[in-house]
């Protein structure tokens, strides 16, 4: 008799660690889950984010870039219409030189714009990346302790 209710036991015990290692396991794949959830919501939201960022800083580049061209069009059309009224050859030369003194300014403006635009959208995407990463983090770190304040009471 002694011999059944000891391979009774035996099974009972078997059956505890199969369910609490499948418990463990069931939990365990479930963190898991929630953490790569976590991971994906938080990337998916720095990508809307980033391509929002991104739309509105190539907006503000395609300004930026016809402003440019309108203002260097408007120089070689006033260059045109001055060399038309030259007189004189020097006259030519003195226009030339502005003309390309007035380009070189207007261009040296707009590239020094256009790199600081550049740059902030750089430090938007590299902010949005980073904030991103660490609520990712944060959120994987409640899950675990939430885990394991579960296991505890358990």
């Amino acid at each position: 008799m002694e011999q059944s209710a000891f391979a009774q036991q035996n099974v009972e015990r078997a059956i505890e660690s199969a369910n609490f290692g499948l418990t463990w396991t069931r939990e365990f794949a479930e963190q898991t889950l929630n953490q790569s959830k976590a991971a994906m919501d938080g990337l998916l939201k720095a990508s809307n984010k980033m391509a929002k960022d991104f739309e509105s800083q190539s907006s503000a580049i395609r300004e930026h870039t016809t402003t440019l061209t309108e203002k260097a069009l408007s120089n070689s059309v006033d260059f045109g219409r001055k060399c038309l009224r030259a007189k004189e050859p020097d006259e030519l030369v003195k226009l030339q030189t502005e003309f390309m003194s007035e380009q070189a300014q207007i261009f040296a403006e707009q590239t020094k714009e256009l790199g600081q635009k550049i740059q902030n959208a750089t430090q938007a995407a590299y902010t949005t990346l980073a904030d991103t990463a660490w609520k990712t983090e944060q959120s994987i770190t409640r899950a675990d302790q939430s885990l394991k304040r579960h296991r505890s009471e358990a």
